[in-house]
């Protein structure tokens, strides 16, 4: 019988080495069918071991030289097979019925065209707390609004408009659900959490994320404007 791929996970890369191997293990453990979806690790340009990691489980390593994570994210597209796209980062652990439960809300209904579900960030600190907050309660509960290590989408979807905007690297996930939601109905999968680390959320470097995260999100969502289209690279 034909393998059947019906949903493909996207992962970004970028020098991961000390993380990516939790990541695909949770990614492997899945109580989904393993011949129905397939993962794809895009190599984002990394100088350590990742890519040496990455060759110890069964996924699909491709590369993208040109730095940006919606560089990486965009060739992960373009190679999937499945119905249905998931993304996570590479320093997020997510749960055994992760895709499961993707896969049920679009199936249940199928004006569905994209899901997300909470973001649990640890090690916990206040700028995470802040973070987690805002993420989970007012965008992802209020708002609707999905975040990239807990994404779904349908692929006719996203590329019947147009895809991901190589212009914008920051909060691009953002700018695409704006777009993508005109398409149909969206849906938070409060009960469907991922694990992800907060080492974006530290000292300085910290709270300039988190305020430049704030202030693009108000910017999208609110007056349909980007403030900020690069990351800040504390990877």
């Amino acid at each position: 019988m034909k393998r059947e791929i019906l949903i493909s996970i996207i992962v970004p890369a970028y020098n991961e080495g000390k993380l990516i191997g939790l990541c695909l293990s949770s990614l492997e453990k899945q109580d989904f069918n393993r011949e129905n979806y397939e993962i794809i690790v895009v190599d984002n340009g990394s100088t350590d071991n990742t890519a040496q990691i990455v060759k110890d489980f069964n996924v699909k390593l491709i590369y993208e030289p040109k730095k940006g994570v919606v560089f990486a994210t965009k060739k992960g597209f373009l190679e999937a097979k499945g119905k249905i796209i998931a993304t996570t980062d590479a320093d997020t652990i997510v749960p055994p019925d992760w895709l499961s439960s993707i896969y049920k809300a679009f199936e249940n209904n199928p004006n569905v065209v994209i899901a997300g579900g909470r973001l649990m960030l640890i090690p916990r600190n206040f700028l995470s707390y802040l973070a987690g907050f805002f993420m989970n309660c007012i965008g992802g509960a209020i708002l609707k609004d999905i975040s990239g290590p807990n994404f779904a989408i349908r692929k006719d979807i996203y590329f019947k408009i147009g895809g991901v905007r190589e212009d914008i690297n920051f909060n691009f996930e953002t700018e695409l659900f704006l777009r993508v939601k005109k398409e149909g109905a969206t849906i938070f999968l409060w009960d469907n959490p991922v694990v992800t680390s907060s080492r974006h959320f530290k000292g300085i470097e910290g709270f300039r994320y988190c305020i430049r995260g704030l202030i693009s999100s108000i910017g999208l969502l609110f007056f349909k404007k980007m403030i900020f289209v690069d990351m800040v690279d504390v990877r």
